[in-house]
């Protein structure tokens, strides 16, 4: 299920491409700051010749609401406990294609309702994107197809949140000729913890990916290949092969299956000996790769098609504002470069515009053997912050004051005076190692201009 569509049902719309189409830096704001959220739908083995489909969920903190938990109550919270919230989500599953008026058919073929109760120890963490709930909703199912609503509910409300009743093929797994590709985070064992962030991985950390490889020969070789992608309405391309690997043998788990784990962090146990599958468990070097979109393939020598094939992005969780698009990131750079280079950077295609700002990037990156670049990422996140913290009601752009100006190219001062003189304007001194900037009130709403330096 994509992110996205669910987003837009609960009216949580939000952009993810550096190269999204135009907006202007106040609304890439406003956009990074919906809370996220993710829902994925996963095929497993299942029971007696049935397949079992899942789904495999995470709410953030900052999605969810919360309420103070009052003197007198009944809930089993934790000691230092300020806060807490309900929340359910369930699922209804219906044999059969969706007829044309989307209605469902009356033929209901299973139904599974997960819910927990949160609690916060402090405000900032019920707004926090780090905290989340998680969880996940399955049935076995014969093979065939289903349509299917999710149902979400928080703080005992009594209308749910649907979405819109959607089709899914489930299908024969035992004759399926193309594999599933599932993200894992981490494996203890045969425990995997699975990444639990649809086709998302963290950007910047390794992981693994485990493929289900039908009708495998332990003769043929293999080899895993992750190609830079390019996405549009209408297909999925590979651009460019970032790394290829054999497939090492001891990845291999002949005659195994995979089952559930239903608990806080979702997860699937790898059972192995006298099963009917091959998966193969391959390390992902994740921590290389850029923060961009990617296509995971498994091949077999000899044979044209993929033996399996995946989609999946780098998700780059709290990301500067900015880099949500291209254009407002490389003018955005106009509080460090010149009005010179600021337009050489601009001039060209998508493409060559893209390419110039990485190299701008590159040529400044503090650690250039990672892909995060920490110098880059401090700067946006300046802009981020100025914005929010100097903008008032005369002047919302707090990046464009100067007092964001100072604190995007200086960072936070060391040390802040206000003083309040008997006749005069409110001033304000920001203390820097080097210098100090002295800055006056112009309304008594916030808005403060540098009148000069000591």
């Amino acid at each position: 299920m994509s992110k996205r569509l669910l987003a837009i049902l609960l009216l949580l719309g939000f952009s993810t491409s550096i190269l999204a189409q135009r907006v202007n830096y106040r609304q890439l704001v406003m956009q990074s700051q919906s809370p996220t959220i993710f829902i994925e739908d996963i095929i497993l083995p299942g029971e007696d010749g049935k397949t079992t489909l899942a789904f495999i969920f995470r709410f953030n903190n900052d999605f969810i609401p919360f309420k103070k938990i009052p003197l007198n109550h009944n809930l089993k919270a934790p000691e230092n406990a300020e806060f807490y919230s309900t929340i359910r989500l369930s699922t209804e599953i219906f044999e059969g294609k969706l007829n044309r008026r989307e209605d469902p058919s009356a033929n209901s073929a299973s139904r599974d309702v997960w819910k927990d109760t949160l609690f916060t120890s402090n405000f900032e963490q019920t707004q926090s994107s780090k905290m989340y709930a998680s969880g996940s909703v399955s049935t076995n199912l014969n093979p065939g197809h289903y349509n299917f609503i999710l149902q979400l509910a928080m703080m005992q409300e009594v209308n749910e949140r649907n979405t819109r009743r959607r089709e899914i093929y489930v299908p024969d797994l035992s004759t399926k000729e193309t594999g599933e590709v599932i993200l894992v985070k981490k494996r203890n064992g045969n425990r995997l913890e699975l990444m639990n962030m649809e086709q998302n991985v963290l950007f910047g950390e390794d992981f693994f990916a485990l493929i289900r490889i039908p009708g495998y020969d332990g003769s043929a070789n293999y080899s895993i290949k992750v190609d830079k992608a390019k996405t549009s309405r209408r297909d999925t391309t590979s651009i460019e092969n970032i790394y290829s690997a054999e497939l090492n043998s001891d990845d291999v788990f002949q005659n195994s299956t995979i089952k559930l784990v239903k608990s806080q962090n979702p997860a699937l146990n790898l059972v192995r000996g006298n099963q009917p599958y091959t998966y193969a468990l391959v390390s992902i070097p994740g921590s290389t790769f850029e923060n961009a979109p990617y296509l995971l393939k498994l091949t077999k020598e000899g044979q044209e098609e993929p033996v399996a094939r995946s989609f999946f992005r780098s998700y780059w969780p709290n990301m500067p504002a900015s880099l949500y698009n291209l254009d407002v990131a490389i003018n955005n750079l106009n509080y460090i470069i010149s009005e010179k280079e600021l337009k050489q950077i601009n001039s060209g295609n998508n493409r060559e515009r893209e390419r110039k700002f990485r190299e701008f990037w590159e040529s400044k990156d503090p650690t250039p053997n990672t892909v995060y670049n920490e110098l880059m990422a401090e700067y946006y996140r300046r802009i981020d912050f100025a914005f929010k913290e100097f903008g008032s009601q005369e002047n919302p752009m707090g990046h464009e004051s100067d007092q964001g100006e100072v604190y995007i190219k200086y960072g936070p001062p060391s040390e802040k005076e206000r003083r309040f003189p008997e006749s005069g304007k409110t001033i304000e001194l920001w203390k820097y190692p080097s210098r100090t900037f002295v800055f006056e009130a112009t309304s008594g709403f916030g808005d403060f201009m540098l009148v000069g330096t000591r």
